[in-house]
């Protein structure tokens, strides 16, 4: 969960922060720590397990979406893939808040909470 965790953060991070602002993209951390991700789906929580899986399904497809929104040529993307993109992002959002909400209940749950807090950024 950390791993996910703290490439989901760095993945947030390359974000671009405007409309038409140009930036790389690199999700090969996130979709390697996604791998590993879907080997831990057997939780005995059944709230938590189906938090666990839509966080590794709503990330996937986000950033699957959004890297699918890049433009076939050139550095500018269409109106259709900046669309694109927004959907992308807006799934990966889900994919994070469903992630916070298994981290909860495994704490709330078991009494499992990763030490030092992965959410924050500076340990990147």
């Amino acid at each position: 969960m950390v791993s996910l965790i703290k490439e989901a953060v760095k993945a947030q991070s390359g974000r671009p922060g405007a409309d038409m602002e140009l930036v790389t993209l690199d999700f090969g951390g996130l979709m390697d720590a996604l791998s590993t991700a879907r080997l831990f789906n057997s939780l005995p929580d059944p709230k938590t397990r189906t938090a666990w899986s839509a966080a590794i399904d709503q990330l996937d497809a986000g950033a699957l979406e959004v890297l699918d929104s890049a433009p076939e040529t050139g550095l500018i993307q269409s109106p259709q893939e900046a669309g694109q993109a927004l959907r992308g992002w807006h799934t990966f959002d889900e994919g994070i808040k469903s992630l916070k909400a298994a981290e909860a209940r495994l704490h709330r749950t078991f009494g499992l909470k990763p030490s030092p807090d992965p959410w924050e950024a500076r340990q990147f």
